[in-house]
This record gives structure tokens, sequence and C-alpha cells, in this order.
């Protein structure tokens, strides 16, 4: 028997118990999006239970239970790799199961990759059945794989959430360097599964569009896989930065250079706002980079989420040079921030108004981070209305030159 073939008992009793929730977006989509990308006309997420298999997440059939006997899976279960049947009629193990003797369906294709336990424990296999004979693409292969990984990692977070304590909140004396760190390891978690969907369907279009020298194609892959891969690093520091306490990496960041691709990236959530954003020379600081594109987002998702209604918001960015500090600046025509607030607005939980939808999670990151830089963050209003939200950095060479 081969490492992680046998019966995982408790572990797959745990594992079926959170992939049979109602509306599970994220595993449904998923399991769509890899039918879609290995061209097969179901996919499913199977877990062994002792003589049965259960297929509680489906695409393109009904979930089910099936006799071991029964399946593909009881002689793919302990392969640690791709496993892929190109024609299942021609092959003895498989010409006589229901799957493909037409008694439940006259599958011909399979293909599956492997799905895990925290425990290492193989429990299931992310699997594809298609009715025609044929072969994976190696990016079919590696996307099969890695939306697996993403489901794997969907178990380990659920069990891990199950074992443990509910999600702290600020009602249950928890301190807010607890509250922000676990927060932060969930989250990261949270999102991986999208963004490994986003990547996995970026590569498929790359290997679709045969045409790259579209400059505007081009330019589009280009910007979504450099953006994906940012947001990745963003959510491994996410979850490193913000349980374990590490410090930033520092470096040269041209904050002109990516205030522009931070627009160019929101491009389509600015266009559906109607919103203005000008942006002025901005300074070259010492910083961690993917920290501060973190801050410039939160920062602009801040000025457009109060933004005043019917009125098209209007963001500027502006930099100011002070005493050995630099001053970036946010100032929109929002519904501004009342001044008993200015404060704690920056405090996890906190907002500036009960009136917009949001967790009180966005400033309180954007002062985690500016405090672990040697910063300071502030809230003014704006004549007019509106509200303007800064931070400083300290001004490396100023402080050399003032040494």
């Amino acid at each position: 028997m081969q490492p992680g073939a046998g019966d995982s008992g408790c572990d797959s009793d745990a594992v079926l118990d959170i992939l049979s929730r109602p509306d599970d977006d994220d595993l449904a989509d998923v399991v769509e999006l890899v039918a879609k990308i290995c061209d097969a006309q179901a996919a499913g997420i199977t877990i062994s239970r002792g003589n049965e298999y259960h297929v509680p997440i489906t695409y393109g059939i009904e979930p089910f239970v099936s006799p071991a006997n029964d399946t593909f899976c009881q002689h793919t279960m302990g392969t640690t790799g791709v496993f892929v049947i190109e024609d299942a009629r021609a092959d003895p193990r498989f010409a006589d199961i229901g799957w493909v003797d037409g008694t439940i369906a006259k599958s011909r294709f399979y293909a599956s990759a492997p799905l895990y336990a925290p425990s290492g424990e193989m429990v299931g296999r992310l699997c594809v059945i298609d009715p025609a004979v044929r072969a994976l693409t190696t990016l079919q292969r590696r996307s099969l794989e890695t939306l697996a990984g993403s489901v794997t990692q969907v178990i380990e977070l659920r069990l891990l959430r199950d074992a443990r304590a509910p999600l702290v909140t600020p009602e249950s004396g928890q301190t807010a360097a607890t509250v922000v760190s676990q927060l932060a390891a969930e989250l990261s978690h949270d999102l991986r599964v999208p963004l490994s969907s986003i990547t996995a369907s970026v590569e498929m279009l790359e290997d679709e569009l045969d045409d790259r020298s579209n400059p505007v194609v081009d330019a589009l892959l280009t910007r979504t896989m450099r953006a994906a891969a940012r947001m990745e690093r963003m959510l491994e520091q996410s979850m490193e930065y913000g349980a374990a306490g590490e410090e930033p990496t520092f470096a040269e960041v041209d904050l002109t250079q990516l205030a522009d691709q931070l627009v160019l990236s929101s491009a389509s959530l600015l266009e559906t706002a109607g919103a203005t954003i000008e942006t002025a020379d901005l300074p070259v600081v010492r910083a961690d980079p993917d920290d501060m594109y973190s801050v410039l987002q939160n920062l602009l998702t801040n000025s457009l989420k109060f933004a005043r209604p019917g009125v098209p918001p209007r963001v500027h960015i502006s930099a100011r040079h002070l005493p050995e500090t630099w001053r970036i600046s946010f100032r929109d025509n929002g519904v501004g921030i009342p001044e008993e607030r200015r404060v704690d607005v920056f405090s996890l939980f906190s907002r500036a108004t009960s009136d917009v939808e949001g967790h009180g999670i966005g400033l309180a990151t954007v002062s985690r981070i500016i405090a672990s830089h040697g910063g300071l963050v502030g809230a003014d209003a704006v004549p007019g209305g509106g509200a303007e939200i800064w931070f400083e950095l300290p001004d490396d060479e100023a402080e050399e030159q003032a040494r």
C-alpha cells in the first residue's frame, strides 16, 4: 500500500464535515474552474471514507456517494501526483465500473490530483471526467495540481478554525495585536483560494491567446500576472508579519511609480465609481515595497468607500517635505471624518461612520505598517468637505545630513 492510501478515519470525517457546508462558493468556483481548464464535462472533490467515496462539491453532476469498488479513485488514492486515464474503456481496471459502462455514465477520460488533511494524510482527490478520449496538456496538468493544492489549503484552514476557539473580537478582552494576528492569518489563507483561481485562469489565457504580439493583450496579461504575484507576496507577509512580528524588508521605493501602478491595477474599480485620481510628484522613500503598496491601496479604497452619495469621488495624492520626514496625503471630497473620530479611526474595528459597510481594518492596517516603519499617521478635515488621511515616513537622507 502506498503512503497515504489507507482509510483516513477521523481525518475524513472532519474533512467531509467542513466540505458539506451550504453556499460553499469558493470551492464550487475552484471545481468549476478546473473542469473548464481541463475541458472536462464534470469535476468534483472526492473524499475517501471507509468503503465509500463521498463527492460533496461537484460541477456538471450532482453530489453523490459511491461504493469504493465502483469508482476511479479506488486505484488512484495514494498517487502523489496527477493521475490520468486517457481511455477508461481500454483499461481493465475501469472498463466495468458504473462510471464507464453506462450504468451511471459513459466516461472515457479521468484525471485527478491529491487532497490532504493537515496531518499529511491523503483524504481524497480533485477529479475531472469526460466522455471523450484524450490527454491533458502540460498546463492543464499543472493547473489541476495547483487547484488541488488550493483545496488542501481550504481544508487545512477550516480544520484549524474548528479546532480552536472562535475568532476573537474586541469585546472578548483580547489585545489588538492578537486580533490582527489571527485576522491576518485567516484572511491570507482565505484569499489564496481565489488568487490561485485567478493565476490559473490567466495562465490558461496566455496559452490560448496565440497572438501575444498584440501590445494591449500582452500588457493586460503581464499586468495581471504581476498583480497576482504582488498579492501572493502581500498575503505571505500579512500572515508571517502579522503573526510573528517580522520586520519589514527595506528598499528604495519610488512612491510615484507605486501610485501609478495602483491606479492602473484599480482601473475597473475607479471607472465603476466614476472616480478621478490626481497624483503629484511623490518621493523615493526607504520602506518595504509591498507594505507601501498595501498602504496606498488601503487609503485609496478608504477614499472611494466614503464618497458622498451622488458625488463622483475625487482623490488627490500629494507629498510635503517636513523636517526629517515626508508626509504623504490622500485628500478626498467624501463625507469626511468627525473631529472626535480622527484619532480612533486608526484603531482596529473602528470606522468613521456606520453608514458604510466595512470592518474597520483598512486604516488600522495602515497605522500598523507605518508604525513598523517608524512613521506616524493622522487625519484632518478638508475645507468644503472631505478628509485628508496622511502618513509620515522618515527621510533618511535628511537625517544623515543632519548628523
